[in-house]
């Protein structure tokens, strides 16, 4: 792929991979359509191998999980990290276990290490790391993940620069400190030789539709920010077992039908953007 630097660069990366056949099939006809450049993929779920066949086709990352499915070490050597039944906690669950520092650290690191391992054993290198849920966002996985990072020199990481800052977020003292918080955790990555977008954006929210979702892609186009810009979707089509997609069901298939759209491949095309994946920032 040759890239032009003084081009606006963009990634558009679809998560979840895996975590249903329906999720799948969209990321392919998305793949197919030339649309999404970039996957992570939720390898301890059943389905993370179909990525397979996009080995050398387009970015493949790790999408590291802990709050749906189940591990893929078994469960009596990461008991601080499944309930009864063997599964993960789901996401407000964890975050109480991490506040009252009910995990074992090496269970953690056992876990998302063999996450990775899935990927390599079926002949992807991956080039990038984020992570289910934002676990990325918070110091205590945000370690973990970046010593595994580090040894497997996956070297490419989602931040969060958002592409516009909501300023009425200064008026919550909270998420002032959240938001110094994401920035400096950017520029340690990038002080420990990690490549990150510029900026990030998406299209997830609940209740999404055809008409919003359009909005958003012609707003994020028409004001591209200068350098790299990853959009992370959530494609997929809903049948059979939603279990797994929690409260963002039917809104994943709006995404897809909307980024398949010949409306939105103009809005690519006039705004003059270069798709590309993390290899190439």
């Amino acid at each position: 792929m040759i890239i032009r630097k003084n081009n606006p660069r963009v990634i558009i990366n679809a998560d979840d991979f895996g975590i249903t056949q329906g999720v799948n099939k969209a990321i392919f006809e998305l793949v197919d359509a030339g649309i999404v450049t970039s996957t992570s993929v939720m390898t301890n779920m059943p389905d993370y191998g179909d990525v397979a066949v996009l080995r050398d086709k387009i970015g493949i990352g790790v999408h590291f999980n802990l709050t749906v499915g189940r591990p893929i070490v078994e469960t009596q050597n990461v008991p601080t990290l499944v309930n009864s039944k063997g599964n993960f906690y789901d996401l407000s669950q964890l975050l109480t276990k991490m506040k009252k520092r009910r995990f074992v650290r090496e269970e953690v690191e056992i876990e998302f290490e063999a996450q990775v391992k899935q990927l390599i054993n079926i002949g992807i290198e991956p080039d990038h790391i984020n992570s289910h849920e934002s676990l990325l966002k918070y110091p205590f996985f945000m370690g973990i993940i970046k010593k595994i990072a580090k040894k497997y020199k996956i070297m490419g990481v989602r931040t969060y620069s958002p592409r516009k800052f909501d300023y009425k977020r200064l008026l919550n003292p909270r998420k002032i400190a959240i938001s110094f918080y994401l920035k400096f955790q950017k520029l340690g990555w990038k002080r420990n030789g990690f490549s990150v977008t510029d900026k990030y954006d998406s299209l997830i929210q609940l209740g999404l539709n055809q008409e919003i979702a359009f909005k958003k892609l012609r707003d994020i186009f028409r004001n591209l920010p200068c350098g790299v810009l990853e959009i992370g979707v959530h494609p997929g089509y809903c049948n059979g077992n939603n279990i797994s997609m929690g409260n963002y069901v039917y809104e994943r298939e709006v995404e897809l039908q909307t980024l398949l759209s010949d409306r939105f491949k103009k809005i690519i095309f006039v705004s003059g953007a270069e798709l590309i994946c993390f290899k190439d920032i």
